[in-house]
């Protein structure tokens, strides 16, 4: 089993590897590390299916260049274009521990699984393509290849290494893989989840989550 130390380094060494896409932001005043600042649009994660923040919904070249055709909005967007245009989906949700996302991933599993099907190009994106974006597609392929959470998870890392969503999201990629990839909002474990952690499927967040054009 690997060491926290060398799981540590070896993160390190695929964000080093990847700088292009990102800045390090200076520590505060406080000392605190200030992060990163994400600078690309989107990466190709799997053969098909880019995942990105808002930006790379803003960008009519990206999503000419990459023929994207469908598009899943996770948060609180607005439609941005004609339907002609693009297929897209919002589900709205917030980026928040609290927040219900499990109860979505068969819709957005068959609307990635549909465009991938039929040989789309998808863009799945949330605000920064951190954490809500990278959840689905990580429920995704956790179906599609009966993967744990960390095997997904490492193979989508492979392309935008920053990827981060927040506990609760992560516990219920585990909830998932324990009810076998199929949610059913009976099953016993779900309903013991629940128990211990009141899910708010409708969950508004704060403001900065309330994303609109």
């Amino acid at each position: 089993m690997e060491s926290a130390k060398e799981t540590s380094s070896d993160f390190q060494t695929q964000l080093e590897d990847h700088s292009h896409l990102y800045h390090t932001l200076e520590s505060g005043a406080d000392g605190k590390p200030g992060g990163i600042l994400i600078t690309s649009v989107a990466q190709e994660v799997l053969p098909g299916i880019w995942i990105g923040g808002y930006t790379a919904l803003e960008s009519q070249k990206f999503l000419k260049k990459n023929d994207i055709t469908h598009i899943l909005s996770m948060g609180h967007f607005e439609y941005s274009y004609p339907s002609a245009e693009y297929d897209n989906k919002i589900i709205r949700i917030s980026d928040n521990p609290g927040a219900n996302i499990i109860q979505f991933f068969p819709e957005t599993y068959e609307y990635i699984n549909n465009a991938v099907s039929n040989e789309r190009h998808i863009l799945v994106h949330c605000l920064a393509g951190v954490s809500r974006s990278p959840t689905v597609v990580t429920a995704y392929l956790m179906k599609k290849r009966r993967l744990r959470p960390k095997e997904a998870l490492a193979i989508i890392a492979q392309s935008r290494p920053f990827i981060n969503p927040n506990k609760g999201f992560m516990d219920q990629l585990k909830l998932y893989r324990e009810m076998d990839y199929t949610f059913d909002p009976k099953h016993p474990a779900y309903l013991a989840y629940i128990a211990k952690h009141p899910l708010n499927g409708i969950h508004t967040g704060h403001d900065e989550y309330k994303d609109s054009t």
